[in-house]
């Protein structure tokens, strides 16, 4: 080992002298870099927002397949006449929904004036297909139709809010059928669990046409947008108009990731820029570093475009922690390079940077593997986006480890020796002196106030939840928030979720091998499965919709057995299911349920293009399934996702003839188990975490007692702020869930250049006391500067307009800011506490 080592340093020596050659051979790999750096991209698809195992995402697709769902916009519309129902206002929303339709990647517009009015004035069942009015006509009566339709069980909440006030379009998507395609085949070959070469090279070929085609659908769904926003725009001066929608959510939230990565990477440069000018009072130390920098994030851009890794989300501040995490490694390495020019100022100025980095290889080698082991953690999560954050955040904590050792000591040595005109040492601020102070003299006091901090750190601990509203990931004055706001509070809710009920399927002959136990197993082959012997039907061989014998009265009461009890929930806004036609249908049967011979007729009745917007949606009979959709509140008092759907669940076992029928499923459900997911792997990764970090300790210092010593005071910090979460009542989100591990593995990093060094002086004292106070003095301030500028850069996420990303800045600057004191208060505590007595050269 030391005939290698011997080996690797004479090599260094070696490469240290030829700075002009590798200096060109530098701008030779960044002139590449820079060409694989076009294809990074960014993605803020719904895929960023799911676990790839979960099973009910698995469900939920498989659903999907018998609901042709397209993507869908809500434009609302105030008039600031203050009544929709006016023929001004009538002829405003006709323009408007023209306007709407005629924009590219539109497949159709329902608004309010499509809305047939059955009481406006009654209409007889036979005339129910053709014999309706609406807002369009001429002799309509504003009057009676304001109050039918508002309330509707059909239209209220959903084309007009209860007051009449507001009603909403409805704009449907063109759906891209490719892209489906191509997403479903990718999806199908990610499910396969030992995949062949051959399926690897498939899989491989999926993503890379897949992404092609995703790229250009955004540019093309960017566009309808732009359109969209512009009609709503022009229609300010005659109504107050808001636009909500998944679409317009991922758009705008990947404009947050891009402006994210541009404002606060650029913020946190100048930030450190300044935090190592006003610390080291040259330029000198002010370029070199960012000029370093700037070569990682380049050459980790350009490996994410060469392997087509987008940025997402999750991942949005990669760059601003890379620039933290480099220039933590910069100022290590400059303030030691500064103490050897105090100390050795006549060596030459190659073997004092050869100095320089053989002495901090070893704490630099540990603190980037104990980085990367918090990183790490986050690979084991089954959400694809966080995984491919934890390999990235890996990836780059090594490239700027290589790049500080490969390119900085290269620059450096074409630079002239550095003249110092005051010790390092000596420049030693008021909160080094002060932490020294209270670690020697009250170092019984500190422990046992960490102790007591603890108890309160457990208790918090325990007050953690996950139950955050997606609502509230958008600042208040964004366009998103207002929109998603608004119609919430007047439109029926915003999160969808969907109530399964499964029945046996359609089927044109009787189904005598069907389970004879189930109630439901041939209830649709009645008296009236013969289509000539249907009394509704005109012309029996023109039998065009046969699947009516399968809507039973049964049916339908268990659909209303189900929305009754969702009603009752204050979680749950607008509800739609075959039942509430049902229930429109009963004002034609004297407000009574309607029977089989009634619900036949009924559905006789309704034309193609009815069923296809009104039946469609919520029941497939060759499939056995009928679907209540919904949407969830989130703009009232905070819920428990996961015990709404628990309780729903519950009821539907609970009642007769719903046993083992039930599924819960759609949005809600796919982003509550996303955070289950999340709360899961790093409550269980967080150990894998602490014992890395503990066993790099023990490799590195040889010692397992200073192993432990150096990981408390950080673990204890990582964990008092997720305490202090739980104290004040704010969740964990997609981002924040994330900051326990992620401190530890960047807060360790002190804690190991502190014991480093302070390994090295008591092998020279033997004496604890002395090895500390030294320690302090030399490192302490270097704790301080990069500690400081870690905080300036998670600080700067406070003014984005992504929530997750301001609580995760603010909370994770909080965090480095107590690590610091933990590190400069209670670490050398523990150490004058437990080898004071010991006195032992450490080995």
């Amino acid at each position: 080992m030391k005939i290698l080592c011997k080996k690797i340093s004479a090599a260094y020596r070696w490469y240290l002298g030829k700075p002009l050659a590798v200096l060109v051979a530098f701008v030779f790999l960044l002139s590449g870099s820079l060409y694989y750096a076009q294809d990074f991209y960014y993605d803020a698809s719904a895929d960023t927002l799911v676990a790839e195992n979960d099973p009910d995402l698995l469900y939920f697709r498989k659903i999907s397949e018998h609901f042709s769902d397209s993507e869908f916009m809500f434009l609302t519309y105030t008039p600031k006449n203050g009544d929709i129902f006016t023929k001004e206002t009538v002829k405003n929303l006709t323009i408007l929904v023209e306007n709407l339709k005629a924009i590219k990647g539109v497949s159709s517009v329902t608004s309010l004036l499509d809305a047939p009015l059955l009481k406006s004035p009654p209409i007889p069942l036979s005339k129910l297909a053709t014999g309706y009015k609406t807002l369009k006509m001429e002799d309509v009566d504003f009057v009676a139709a304001k109050k039918e339709l508002t309330n509707s069980p059909l239209f209220s909440e959903l084309l007009i809010s209860k007051d009449g006030n507001t009603t909403a379009m409805r704009i449907d998507i063109t759906q891209n059928a490719e892209l489906k395609k191509m997403l479903d085949q990718r999806n199908k070959l990610r499910l396969i669990e030992k995949p062949t070469p051959e399926q690897k090279q498939k899989l491989k070929q999926a993503k890379d046409t897949y992404r092609k085609a995703y790229a250009e659908s955004i540019l093309e769904q960017e566009q309808l947008l732009e359109d969209i926003r512009a009609i709503r725009k022009s229609i300010q001066p005659e109504a107050v108009s808001y636009l909500g929608g998944v679409p317009m959510i991922a758009s705008d939230m990947m404009h947050y990731v891009k402006s994210d990565i541009v404002i606060f990477g650029l913020s946190s440069v100048l930030l450190m820029m300044l935090s190592l000018f006003s610390f080291f009072r040259t330029l000198r130390w002010v370029l070199l570093p960012v000029l370093t920098t700037g070569v990682v994030l380049l050459i980790t851009i350009s490996i994410l475009g060469f392997v087509h890794k987008p940025i997402t989300v999750v991942s949005s501040n990669f760059i601003s922690l890379l620039i933290i995490l480099s220039i933590s490694i910069a100022v290590h390495l400059i303030t030691r390079y500064r103490s050897f020019i105090d100390e050795m100022r006549n060596l030459p100025h190659k073997e004092i940077i050869f100095k320089t980095m053989s002495a901090k290889i070893a704490p630099c080698v540990y603190t980037t593997f104990t980085t990367m082991a918090g990183f790490a953690s986050l690979a084991t999560s089954s959400i694809v986006p966080v995984m491919d954050f934890g390999w990235l955040m890996c990836m780059g904590v090594g490239m700027a480890l290589i790049v500080f050792y490969l390119f900085f000591p290269i620059i450096l040595m074409l630079l002239p020796k550095e003249k110092l005109w005051t010790p390092a040492r000596d420049n030693n601020t008021p909160l080094i002196r002060i932490s020294y102070h209270l670690a020697a003299d009250h170092t019984t006091k500190v422990i046992f106030t960490t102790l007591m901090l603890s108890i309160v750190t457990v208790i918090g601990l325990s007050k953690l939840s996950i139950d955050n509203r997606f609502i509230d990931y958008f600042r208040k004055d964004t366009e998103i928030h207002q929109g998603l706001s608004f119609i919430d509070q007047h439109l029926g809710g915003t999160v969808p979720m969907d109530i399964i009920i499964n029945f046996p399927p359609y089927t044109k002959e009787p189904a005598f091998d069907a389970d004879e136990e189930d109630p439901f197993a041939n209830d649709f082959t009645d008296d009236f499965a013969d289509p000539f012997d249907d009394p509704f039907t005109e012309n029996a061989k023109e039998e065009t919709f046969p699947q009516k014998y399968w809507f039973t009265p049964d049916k339908i009461a268990l659909l209303h057995k189900i929305e009754d009890y969702m009603k009752s929930r204050r979680e749950i806004g607008k509800i739609l299911s075959i039942a509430t036609l049902e229930t429109i249908a009963q004002d034609f049967n004297n407000r009574k349920p309607l029977g089989s011979v009634e619900l036949i007729a009924t559905l006789n009745a309704l034309p193609q293009t009815v069923r296809d917007e009104f039946i469609a949606p919520y029941a497939v009979p060759e499939a056995g399934i009928m679907r209540i959709t919904t949407r969830i509140h989130e703009t009232g008092p905070t819920f428990s996702r996961e015990q709404l759907i628990n309780d729903i669940k519950d009821f539907a076992e609970n009642t007769p003839g719903l046993k083992n029928r039930v599924h819960v499923t759609g949005l809600n459900v796919l982003f509550n188990g996303m955070l289950k997911e999340l709360f899961t792997s790093q409550t269980s990764t967080l150990f894998f975490v602490i014992a890395a970090t503990f066993m790099m300790f023990w490799i590195l210092l040889r010692s397992a007692t200073l192993g432990i010593i150096g990981l408390l005071p950080n673990v204890f910090s990582a964990f008092l702020i997720m305490a202090f979460m739980g104290f004040i009542g704010l969740p964990l989100d997609m981002m924040t869930i994330t900051i326990a591990a992620i401190i530890i593995g960047i807060g360790v990093d002190d804690a190991i250049h502190y014991l480093h060094y302070f390994k090295e002086r008591f092998n020279i004292s033997r004496n604890v006391d002395v090895a500390v106070r030294e320690s302090h003095r030399e490192i302490g301030r270097a704790l301080y500067i990069t500690s400081l500028t870690v905080v300036f850069g998670f600080s700067v996420l406070a003014f984005s307009k992504f929530i997750p990303s301001i609580s995760f800045g603010l909370l994770a600057a909080a965090a480095m800011i107590l690590a610091l004191a933990a590190n400069l208060i209670l670490l050398p505590a523990l150490l004058l506490k437990f080898y004071r007595p010991k006195g032992k050269l450490l080995r």
